[in-house]
């Protein structure tokens, strides 16, 4: 009796395991469709472009102080060097902070992208009754794409 109790209970949770429902998405192709993306990485290239130029106008601008104050030879003075040292200083203070304040927005688009992806999922998987939803990469066979839902799903949620 026993035997047959812990058969019975043995296929009842291979059944349960069966039925399972397993979804996969490709998260890169599902980023990279997006198109959030392709707006947020123009905007970036935008503001990387205009700081690009910005950095190259104050650099040929030190160019010439440089060149006025190597013309000068021996007849600088210290406050001279001590001033263009200053304005070297800041340049470089500048180009840092630029490219740091440029890559932290970067890093927020992103997060908010995934953000949109990972509500996008959760909701496929919700209205479509998955059980487990897995990273495309991780799974050699079985389950059911829905990276073309997810994608819809991302789309309308920016309505």
């Amino acid at each position: 009796m026993k035997k047959i109790m812990i058969t019975i209970m043995a296929l009842s949770l291979s059944a349960s395991v069966l039925a399972e429902k397993i979804g996969y998405v490709n998260s890169q192709e599902a980023f990279l469709k997006y198109s959030q993306t392709k707006t947020i990485q123009e905007n970036l290239n935008k503001e990387r472009n205009r700081i690009e130029n910005e950095i190259k106008q104050k650099e040929v601008a030190l160019q010439k102080i440089q060149l006025e104050l190597q013309s000068k030879g021996n007849k600088v003075t210290d406050k001279e060097k001590e001033g263009f040292q200053k304005q070297v200083e800041a340049f470089k203070k500048f180009a840092r902070d630029s490219h740091v304040k440029v890559n932290k927005e970067e890093y927020t688009r992103i997060q908010e992208i995934d953000r949109v992806m990972q509500s996008a999922i959760d909701s496929v998987a919700k209205a479509e009754k998955y059980d487990y939803i897995l990273e495309a990469g991780a799974v050699k066979f079985g389950g059911k794409d829905i990276t073309a839902d997810v994608i819809k799903a991302m789309e309308k949620s920016k309505k």
